[in-house]
């Protein structure tokens, strides 16, 4: 979360729920994400968002490793599995018509997470001086892009696609 986040959480914490916001500041309840929880501010995260959370910033053998571990599979079939799971065909569209699709969405978000980039990174390789708020605001809520920005990030995710960066 951004610090601008974390003190508009905190002015809002301690404005509706004093007493959290003092057993915050005491230490008994360890962290800012805790305490909104408590307060109702913050849905708690179940296991599974935990799990596509880390899936998505693995790294490709740390995956394929995972899912040697779980069974099932020889490692050979893994791999081939991956890649092709990666592998997104040159005619498949990222939009459909100013908005993302959910699966260039899951797409961008890998290789963001892969590379460890922000969306900001990505607006300036595929060359436009932004700040990446309308890449963030596309991937989080679903926004609006200029459709010459989708076509910039149709060719970024060809660049990158399964790891070339």
């Amino acid at each position: 979360m951004t610090k601008k986040r974390d003190d508009d959480d905190l002015r809002r914490l301690k404005a509706e729920f004093p007493d959290v916001h003092d057993a915050l500041l005491s230490g008994r309840i360890p962290s800012l994400r805790k305490a909104l929880v408590l307060a109702g501010l913050k849905p708690e995260r179940s296991r599974l968002d935990k799990l596509k959370n880390s899936w998505a910033k693995a790294t490709d053998s740390e995956r394929d490793a995972f899912l040697t571990w779980l069974g099932g599979l020889p490692e050979s079939k893994i791999a081939r599995r991956s890649r092709s799971a990666r592998a997104r065909p040159e005619e498949m569209p990222i939009a459909s018509g100013r908005y993302l699709l959910p699966t260039a969405i899951a797409e961008i978000r890998a290789t963001m997470a892969r590379r460890k980039i922000t969306p900001a990174d990505v607006m300036h390789e595929i060359g436009f001086a932004s700040d990446g708020r309308a890449l963030a605001r596309a991937l989080n809520w679903n926004a609006s892009l200029r459709l010459a920005v989708i076509a910039a990030l149709e060719r970024w995710l060809r660049e990158n696609a399964g790891g070339m960066k």
